[in-house]
């Protein structure tokens, strides 16, 4: 997921903790690069590490570094202005700048060239963020100049691209879930202002766009694993703290992790939150890396260093291993560092495979890894599908009726088998819960059929990953203890009445302008659906004036948020803007 942030702020001071006790991290920390230039924006998927290599103010690339083999590797740029990465198994996207700023993709398996995603003449993009075959962005400009960016899907299966947002709201920071099937960003009455957090699920034919969050505060840089979104939060009094809250994608509880201070920048995977504090008792106060368990609500210290550690990022593979990646600045330039782990685990608490019914209820610290919503409308009903890879035993379930009325018959393929059949799932069955083998790389496909508006949700579960039993010790003694904090659950979040909801169809690109079409994947000027189909599209805030956002960057969130943050953000970063040739981006 990628953040944009240039707001320039104040100082927040924070309280310092105390200390930390309970089970602690055994891993181990690795460099990723400390060589000349700056090294900077790491993002990790697995044992892959993506991050840009600033040699100068007027060169930039994206590299690849593999975690297990220590190989680094350059994406070829030919000359290029490459930045701001994301990473999703094997698949890098990035921003590249020339004369315009463009979305490339790039397999770091099989290499080769870059490819641009969904050429426009003149495009504008930004923060591309990529899971399973979705990649999101925020782009400027599309129907005009003036515009505040707006949120944007390609699917890369299908080249569909869907405009998500579709407003004078400066919608941006959008993160992609890992399965691709959530997408979820920020949108803000005005620069650091009025901010939200929104989300879109996959559907049958489309998304179906909710608002997450309301009133009560600034909400803004939100992550999501498909299941939870984890977000910053602020109140809107003066000089209230930064805290990180999540809640389901399809809203319901929130809770917050309330600490003294500020805190921001979460990332999530599987049931880890990463996200960075300022720490105040310092001798020179600084960000330091923070760690979260939502299972078990323990919270750890990562890193305690005389400098800051930002720009962070998570990954938790199906190996077991935990991975978080962040930049540090020393000796006058930025570098990566990684730090790798097991977390320590008691299976003895938790549900087998031979309970599929109860791991379903609890799935405990198995790795999600993938889920599927489907729906049925009017017409024929079409199949969905998304790519997963893990072996030995999993745990499939299916929820009859989540976000609809229950299907009358379903199915359920993993790879060319079937999994489920509409003799097992029927109106009157509420659930389906199987252990089934896994053998690599798969397709998770579902079809529901029905009423309209029956729907059903499918999750698949990898192996059962506890530190410490079959797998072999991490070399290392570097220890982090972590102590428990329970977070404290606040009111509903999109259950409450008032908030946005409306579906977009799959290849909606809204109004192009005049006499600049899409060069590949869209329709280019397209009827409305709010004017052509009956589909509910707007439903939005009441936004500011356009001159009230003027001089607003492409991030989000309120002043007092993100003052120290940006700080140590800016001392990490070189901000030539004709070098760039781009919005200054974040994370």
């Amino acid at each position: 997921m990628m953040r944009t942030l240039t707001t320039l702020a104040c100082l927040v001071p924070v309280l310092a903790l105390g200390q930390n006790t309970g089970a602690p991290l055994r891993g181990t920390s690795l460099v990723i690069n400390d060589g000349p230039g700056d090294q900077t924006e790491p993002h990790v998927s697995g044992a892959l590490v993506a991050y840009t290599s600033r040699s100068s103010l007027s060169t930039s690339e994206i590299r690849y570094h593999d975690l297990v083999s220590g190989v680094d590797q350059a994406i070829p740029n030919a000359g290029a202005y490459d930045s701001v990465s994301d990473v999703n198994g094997d698949m890098v996207v990035f921003t590249r700048a020339t004369s315009s700023s463009r979305i490339f993709r790039f397999n770091a398996r099989a290499g080769g060239a870059a490819e641009e995603l969904a050429p426009r003449s003149g495009a504008n993009r930004h923060a591309a963020t990529v899971g399973g075959q979705t990649v999101a962005w925020q782009e400027q400009g599309y129907t005009a100049a003036s515009v505040p960016p707006e949120i944007f899907a390609y699917r890369m299966d299908t080249t569909a691209l869907t405009r998500l947002s579709e407003d004078t709201s400066l919608d941006q920071t959008p993160g992609v879930s890992a399965d691709g099937q959530t997408v979820v960003w920020t949108k803000c009455a005005t620069g650091n202002t009025g901010c939200d957090i929104w989300s879109a699920r996959a559907v049958d034919g489309g998304y179906q766009v909710s608002q997450l969050t309301g009133t009560q505060g600034e909400e803004t840089l939100p992550d999501t694993n498909g299941e939870v979104v984890v977000y910053v939060t602020q109140g809107t009094e003066s000089g209230a703290d930064s805290d990180i809250a999540w809640q389901p994608v399809s809203g319901g509880e929130v809770h917050r992790l309330t600490l003294p201070g500020a805190d921001t920048n979460p990332n999530i995977s599987g049931p880890l939150i990463a996200f960075e504090r300022w720490d105040a008792s310092s001798a020179t106060p600084n960000f330091d890396l923070m760690l979260y368990d939502l299972r078990t609500q323990t919270y750890y210290r990562l890193t305690e260093t005389p400098g800051s550690e930002v720009l962070s990022d998570i990954s938790v593979g199906s190996d077991g291993l935990v991975r978080v990646v962040w930049t540090a600045r020393q000796n006058g330039s930025s570098n990566v560092y990684a730090f790798v782990f097991r977390l320590p685990d008691d299976c003895s608490s938790m549900p087998t495979s031979k309970d599929p019914a109860a791991v379903c209820a609890s799935p405990g610290s198995r790795p999600l890894l993938g889920t599927l919503l489907v729906s049925r409308s009017t017409g024929e009903s079409d199949v969905v599908s998304t790519e997963v890879e893990s072996t030995g035993t999993g745990v499939l379930c299916v929820d009859n009726g989540f976000e609809g009325t229950p299907a009358t018959a379903g199915w359920v393929w993993l790879g060319a088998g079937l999994q489920v059949g509409p003799d097992e799932l029927g109106h009157d069955v509420t659930s389906v819960a199987r252990a089934v083998p896994l053998q690599g790389r798969r397709n998770l496909s579902a079809q529901a059929e029905g009423a309209p508006g029956s729907a059903f949700r499918v999750r698949l579960y990898g192996e059962l990953s506890c530190g410490g039993q079959s797998e072999e010790p991490l070399p290392g003694t570097e220890v982090r203890y972590g102590q428990f904090v329970p977070a404290e659950p606040q009111s509903t979040g999109s259950d409450k009445g008032g908030f946005a909801h409306y579906f977009v169809p799959s290849g909606y690109e809204g109004q192009l302008p005049s006499g600049a079409g899409s060069e590949t994947g869209g329709p280019g000027t397209v009827e409305s659906p709010a004017e052509g189909s009956g589909v509910e599209v707007g439903a939005v805030p009441d936004a500011a004036p356009e001159e009230s956002r003027a001089g607003c960057s492409a991030g989000g969130g309120s002043v007092s948020l993100f003052g120290v943050w940006i700080f140590a953000s800016l001392l990490l970063r070189e901000r030539d803007a004709r070098a760039r040739g781009r919005v200054a981006s974040r994370r």
